[in-house]
């Protein structure tokens, strides 16, 4: 891999990679995009069904990704010979979605009652980490927007570009607990994390930006993430 890119899932970061990528495609040639494949062969026989397949999984999949059917066309006319790759899928997608529904489970449940069950979000976060895990492409330039895929596979580019901050938020730190990467004795702290990022910054803000914004700005929480020696650029 000659060059990973890493792209917070917000919208802010989103402009910067679209100008970006065009130079990437001119001189490398080739690009790999965290992207489901069956909606980038959409994007490019109809861009309007790819935006109509996105939006079934929310706005927020369209305010992140709405722009890759035309940028997929503009690579066509400018630069016909490039190879572009897709490698995520529509069934990680949809697992991930039901994911989000069973952890907004798990929140509501802390809510009504105050209490927290660790061995339920355990198991719901193992879970997630047994089925949704990701290849990346053994490609010259692969945009990353997870921030643990990016940390396991960062060793193994010669380049690296970063167009946002890079912390974990509290999901990464749950899949990072669940997968024994972190150790146990950060749990209780990391599930109050999430339960404030999801149920007061995710849900009360106006986009994921707004919510991202809001978190790095806490220091307590950046502070957090320090303490656990994980790698972080704000």
């Amino acid at each position: 891999m000659d060059l990973i890119i890493y792209v917070p899932r917000i919208e802010a970061s989103m402009p910067i990679l679209r100008n970006m990528l065009m130079m990437v495609v001119k001189r490398y040639k080739a690009l790999s995009l965290p992207l489901p494949r069956e909606f980038c062969r959409l994007a490019v026989l109809n861009p309007r069904e790819a935006i109509e397949l996105l939006m079934r999984f929310g706005n927020s999949f369209v305010r992140l990704w709405g722009w890759v059917p035309g940028f997929l066309r503009d690579v066509m006319v400018f630069e016909p010979s490039a190879s572009i790759e897709c490698y995520d899928s529509m069934d990680r997608l949809r697992r991930s979605i039901d994911f989000g529904v069973d952890l907004a489970g798990l929140i509501i449940r802390y809510r009504l009652s105050g209490r927290v069950d660790y061995d339920d979000w355990l198991r719901l976060f193992s879970r997630e980490v047994a089925t949704a895990s990701l290849t990346l492409p053994d490609q010259p330039v692969v945009v990353v927007d997870d921030y643990v895929q990016f940390m396991e596979h960062v060793a193994r580019s010669s380049g690296v570009v970063l167009l946002g901050p890079l912390v974990p938020t509290p999901i990464d730190l749950m899949v990072l607990i669940s997968s024994g990467k972190l150790g146990i004795d950060y749990l209780a702290k990391v599930v109050d994390y999430v339960i404030n990022y999801i149920g007061d910054y995710v849900v009360m803000g106006r986009d994921l930006t707004d919510a991202f914004i809001r978190l790095i700005s806490d220091r307590e929480y950046v502070n957090f993430v320090r303490s656990t020696g994980l790698p972080i650029i704000t």
